[in-house]
């Protein structure tokens, strides 16, 4: 799991050439970084195994001609993975001991007796007084989680024509769905005893950084209060759930085309979340590694995924469709949508794994709650095709003008919902920065977000946020997702004919256009303020055919 951390990490701010005005460049040429991680691994292996069993009933009822029912129940078993390297360890959040008479928070704990042979002596060393314990002496199974036995998923949907000539429908559905828990709890879990992941923070006494090149790390490795354990899994975590639900309207208004009013709901609930639990209270002392005033002073940190995440979401579309009749068909929606959750973790940059994102706090469960990362408020899309209408004749002209197909793609949507960080700024007296990532902005009440002119040389607009001071007891105000980037307008369009040579042959000649009106689609700008970038664009969008115009001519022989 760590063998790509073997040679270290490496970690270049700009404190140890001047907190105001250093270079994190120049500090990488003097070789001497903020901090180091480095893992040295005795059994990076692992063999993890498991199984799933589902049960569901299900029945269809045809209340009346024009009114069905269908509705079920379905029951998930997913027994937590094993692994049968013995390669798994986890933590005891709520374990108390007492230790040469002080009281010691915590424990970590592996399968069984055997799983001793792998344990890593620098671990055991680092963790001081923190007990290691078997799953028995813990009172856990032996794949260190308890699994959850009351997976219920009711379904229930129906289909209505509430008139005579059956021209509209009505369709509405409800229904749960399981997570089970794929490899994230298991992977993230292996090679923990077995290695020694530990941290270590530059300090600079009488003018000489201790960390420096070439071999940045302490002579002794296994020092108290460094050790990462990455990551622990909640023994009572559940399996996450999203409830759906739909109600769609449909009319036929003839000459082949239908018009579709759609409503979609979903909440997610016991979401995947991953946090430290030996994080700080927000405070105005700081932090400092192995401090009495944390939870667990014998580790750095201790990463865990729990439950707690929520989602919600609610989308509105209205579409129009035609079938293919006098040569033409097309097919266009609109949407609008709100798409809000806490499991993408505090700084998003694109959807949540099933582990969900680190958050900020795992106390505060609405500090990240904001809108999904590149999910789209509004989004136009219609596609279209049509068969020019010329060349019906059988005529040697009509041959060679006729069979042309035009096709094309219409889109356009608003940008992605972005989150302004900052970086090394620690506000709350955590070290998050230091510890998990940078941290969010300061956002500056009744300030534009944006520029005045917004354009690729300053879309965001600088004096909406602030760098937060250190140490002030508070986490950032900037939410998550509070921030849209440029949207997308962009027309593709293809010119095609076939010409059928032989009973099985054809040849097809034509030509694609992508963004066929060049129309420029900007990238998302820099979010981390405080630095030269911040709030400028230097790319274009390439996703959905946005990017410069492409035009392609093609042929195509098919037997």
């Amino acid at each position: 799991m760590y063998a790509a951390q073997r040679l270290g990490v490496y970690t270049f701010n700009n404190s140890v050439t001047s907190s105001l005005t250093g270079n994190p460049f120049a500090a990488f040429l003097l070789g001497i970084p903020d901090k180091t991680q480095l893992n040295t691994v005795l059994q990076p292996d692992s063999d993890g195994v498991a199984h799933s069993f589902a049960f569901y009933v299900q029945d269809d009822w045809k209340v009346t001609p024009r009114f069905t029912l269908n509705y079920g129940l379905r029951w998930e078993y997913h027994p937590m993975f094993w692994d049968r390297l013995l390669n798994g360890t986890n933590f005891l959040l709520d374990y108390s001991s007492i230790v040469n008479g002080k009281r010691v928070n915590g424990a970590a704990v592996i399968s069984n007796d055997k799983a001793f042979s792998i344990l890593n002596a620098d671990f055991a060393r680092s963790i001081g007084n923190t007990p290691i314990l078997t799953a028995k002496q813990a009172g856990i199974p032996e794949s260190l989680r308890f699994s959850e036995k009351n997976d219920f998923a009711p379904r229930f949907g129906f289909a209505w024509r509430p008139t005579a000539d059956g021209k509209t429908v009505i369709r509405g559905g409800f229904g749960r769905f399981i997570q089970g828990p794929l490899g994230a709890l298991l992977g993230a879990a292996y090679a923990i005893h077995s290695a020694n992941q530990a941290f270590y923070n530059q300090t600079i006494v009488n003018g000489k950084p201790t960390l420096q090149f070439p071999y940045p790390f302490p002579a002794q490795l296994a020092q108290l209060g460094t050790q990462f354990f990455q990551q622990a899994g909640d023994i009572h975590y559940k399996d996450p759930k999203v409830d759906e639900w739909n109600l769609t309207i449909e009319r036929d208004l003839g000459f082949g085309t239908a018009l579709r009013l759609s409503y979609n709901g979903s909440h997610g609930s016991e979401l995947g979340r991953q946090g430290n639990a030996d994080q700080l209270a927000p405070n105005t002392t700081g932090f400092t590694a192995g401090s009495p005033l944390l939870l667990y002073p014998d580790f750095g940190l201790v990463q865990i995924e729990t439950n707690g995440g929520r989602s919600n979401y609610h989308g509105l579309t209205a579409g129009v469709t035609k079938r293919l009749s006098n040569g033409i068909q097309f097919q266009s929606s609109y949407t609008f949508l709100r798409n809000l959750t806490n499991a993408q973790g505090y700084n998003p940059t694109a959807f949540a794994t099933e582990a969900g994102g680190l958050v900020t706090d795992l106390r505060d469960t609405h500090i990240d709650y904001g809108n999904v990362a590149y999910s789209r408020r509004h989004r136009f899309l219609s596609t279209f095709f049509y068969q020019l209408p010329f060349g019906k004749t059988s005529s040697a002209l009509s041959q060679v003008i006729g069979g042309w197909e035009l096709g094309g793609v219409l889109l356009f949507q608003s940008g992605p919902f972005m989150t302004i960080t900052v970086p090394g700024a620690d506000p709350s007296g955590t070290g998050f920065p230091l510890l998990i990532g940078n941290g969010r902005a300061d956002l500056i009440p009744g300030v534009s977000l944006y520029a005045q002119n917004k354009t690729a040389q300053l879309w965001l607009n600088p004096a909406a946020f602030a760098v937060p001071k250190t140490n002030i007891g508070r986490y950032p105000t900037a939410p998550v997702g509070n921030v849209v980037g440029p949207g997308t307008q962009t027309l593709s369009m293809s010119l095609t004919k076939s010409v059928r040579l032989k009973e099985a042959v054809r040849f097809q000649i034509g030509a694609q256009a992508a963004n066929i009106l060049n129309h420029v689609n900007y990238a998302p700008p820099n979010v981390t303020f405080g630095t030269a970038p911040f709030g400028t664009i230097s790319n274009v969008q390439t996703a959905d055919g946005a990017g410069p115009r492409q035009i392609q001519i093609t042929s195509r022989l098919t037997f």
